[in-house]
């Protein structure tokens, strides 16, 4: 067929096609074969949930032995602070679990016969991403829990200093809230021997040897 007869024989289809042919055309629900199939059959908001969760646990098992959770209610800065720990926390774990989820589709695709150069280089990146996502996450577990320990003992310190220096009666020392010993100067020492001398001075005793002092009992 001549160049003139095709042009002719294309002229007379279009002639005949109808001004819109969208109705024609086959869309792809109508046939099964132009469907996509999901790769990844999972539902992404559910993935979110349980990730929040799993954070939620992580942080909170991580500090039930450094802080008591009655101060975790009590301080407000502790609770918002708690709650961005964990979305931190979440938002690490949802990008660990999306990773995996990706990998194992990619090694999916190469099990179905799709073995291109490209995929193994692919998935060579994606396994060190994994590796440095599971490295970060426990560390980001390790600083906070390091941080509310450090809270702790902020507190606990300033408790001890609210209650000052107190003697100690069984020891007979001056002690602070935490039990440390208070020491005392040269001069602050001079002074208390002194106080103790004039005390044994003006004491008087019952016995010649001095060895029984004599006690004010006011019997009624």
């Amino acid at each position: 067929m001549k160049a003139r007869d095709e042009r002719k024989e294309l002229e007379k289809m279009l002639k005949e096609s109808p001004d819109k042919i969208n109705k024609n055309v086959a869309k792809n629900e109508d046939v099964p074969e132009l469907q996509s199939e999901p790769l990844i059959d999972v539902n992404f908001a559910e993935l979110k949930a349980q990730c929040d969760s799993e954070a939620r646990i992580m942080v909170n098992n991580s500090i039930a032995f450094v802080i008591p959770a009655d101060m975790i209610e009590n301080n407000a800065y502790l609770k918002n602070k708690l709650e961005i720990d964990i979305i931190s926390l979440s938002g690490m774990i949802y990008q660990l679990r999306t990773n995996e989820l990706m990998q194992k589709t990619l090694m999916d695709q190469v099990n179905l016969g799709m073995a291109h150069p490209r995929m193994f280089e692919v998935f060579a990146g994606m396994s060190k991403i994994i590796g440095e996502l599971n490295k970060q996450l426990l560390q980001t577990v390790e600083a906070i829990k390091e941080t509310y320990r450090n809270f702790k003992n902020d507190v606990k310190e300033q408790r001890n200093e609210a209650l000052g220096p107190h003697m100690n009666e069984t020891s007979g020392m001056i002690t602070t809230g935490d039990g440390s010993v208070v020491t005392r100067g040269t001069k602050e020492l001079i002074n208390h021997v002194k106080r103790l001398k004039n005390d044994r001075n003006n004491q008087t005793y019952i016995d010649d040897a001095q060895l029984v002092p004599k006690l004010n009992l006011d019997i009624n």
